[in-house]
């Protein structure tokens, strides 16, 4: 049998569809592009625009293999209206719960030929392990560690896609991390929905876990994916300042450089608590680089506080943004708040911002002339790869190479380049 992946959304959805695929082609599937038994499509709800796209998406598969059983799974399975779903005349529709049993629930799905919706609202379930033994290329593996978030954020519906808060147990992630360092990985990234709100049985934090970690593990390095400011603790802080294994930069969203704005987005802190923390961090960890997540053009976003916004981003000298024009999502807060700022402003402004990411890209590049790269792929003998603090680099070589590099870089428009 035959089957197709189509992934939307966040990295975390990335992770699930590489689960997906893992756990059918155990069961004896083939991942192929067309010609398909059954289109597996990983959905996304975190705009109206995501929705219609997840829509979209599936309608097309069904559209370019009418005879394909289609799967839907994800966060616009689970927060879909019971109309629109019965108009994606799914085979399989899986929500926020029951991700880990895909495989085998489209297997069942094929052999007594009926459609299944197991979309559940109910809260208390624990964590589903989703662990993927073995990477392609084995230099970066992914271990997702937490799932949902209880933050609430006016603009987001994540909260109500995926549900609440939930960890994995710290025993299963040590066991984890062990057989993908035995795998031959040489960096592994910890991630999720709020990875940063790890909790363990105990009541341990990220920090603990990370320890614990490097204590099971001799060479592999680690890295978070995302983290919001207010959890990135003491603890953590002194572990990047001192575990050379712990890779020097965070992804810390910011979301706006505006008081005004945060406080209509329900974001947790001030552009003041913001920066007093990110300057510690930097003063514990001199070489770390920060990058962050930027919404503009969110409701009522006036042109003051969208300048605000870009004195305080530059002002905080970040590495790089992650640009995203503000889409609303219906049933959030912000819905209910007032109009859309125009889409030719946002435009303008996501213009703006991406060039202010380009400025402060090379602003922090320019301050390492040597680094230690980890070596991901090979072009015509053109290597590349991402320094710790997550710079893409370029190595020419006439000899093959693997795994870490340390050398002299040159700065260049679109990464440093590195000669071996």
């Amino acid at each position: 049998m035959r089957f197709s992946i189509t992934t939307l959304g966040c990295k975390v959805n990335a992770y699930e569809s590489r689960y997906y695929a893992r756990k059918l082609e155990e069961l004896g599937f083939e991942e192929a592009d067309q010609d398909v038994d059954v289109c597996i499509i990983n959905t996304c709800t975190v705009t109206n625009t995501a929705a219609a796209k997840s829509r979209q998406m599936i309608h097309r598969a069904r559209k370019h293999n009418p005879r394909a059983r289609i799967v839907v799974v994800g966060c616009y399975a689970q927060t879909a209206e019971e109309e629109e779903k019965q108009k994606l005349q799914a085979d399989l529709i899986i929500g926020a719960r029951h991700k880990n049993e895909l495989a085998a629930r489209v297997q069942e799905m094929l052999q007594d030929d009926r459609s299944r919706d197991l979309t559940s609202h109910e809260e208390g379930a624990g964590f589903e392990s989703m662990p993927i033994a073995r990477f392609e290329g084995r230099h970066r593996a992914f271990l997702k560690i937490q799932d949902g978030c209880n933050q609430f954020c006016s603009y987001c519906a994540i909260p109500f896609a995926r549900g609440r808060e939930r960890s994995i147990s710290m025993p299963e992630a040590l066991t984890l991390v062990q057989e993908l360092e035995a795998a031959g990985h040489r960096e592994i990234v910890l991630t999720g929905i709020h990875t940063g709100r790890w909790q363990g049985e105990n009541g341990e934090d990220l920090a603990a876990l990370l320890r614990e970690m490097l204590q099971v593990t001799r060479d592999v390095t680690f890295r978070i994916s995302s983290i919001e400011i207010t959890e990135v603790t003491d603890d953590l802080i002194r572990l990047l300042a001192t575990e050379p294994r712990m890779m020097p930069h965070l992804h810390i969203p910011v979301q706006s450089g505006s008081d005004a704005v945060l406080e209509r987005m329900n974001r947790p802190y001030t552009v003041a608590e913001f920066e007093e923390r990110l300057e510690a961090i930097r003063a514990a960890v001199p070489d770390i680089s920060v990058s962050t997540d930027v919404i503009c053009g969110f409701v009522r976003e006036t042109d003051e506080e969208f300048e605000e916004m870009m004195a305080t981003l530059r002002r905080m000298r970040f590495s790089f943004l992650h640009v995203f024009p503000y889409s609303e999502r219906k049933g959030t807060k912000a819905s209910r708040m007032g109009p859309a700022v125009n889409g030719t402003i946002q435009k303008e402004r996501a213009a703006r911002l991406l060039a202010l990411s380009r400025e402060l890209r090379m602003q922090d590049m320019a301050r390492f002339d040597e680094e230690t790269v980890l070596v991901e792929q090979e072009e015509n003998g053109v290597y590349t790869g991402y320094t710790r603090q997550y710079h893409p680099v370029k190595i020419h070589s006439d000899h093959p190479l693997e795994g870490r590099i340390t050398g002299k870089l040159q700065l260049s428009q679109d990464g440093y380049i590195m000669e071996v």
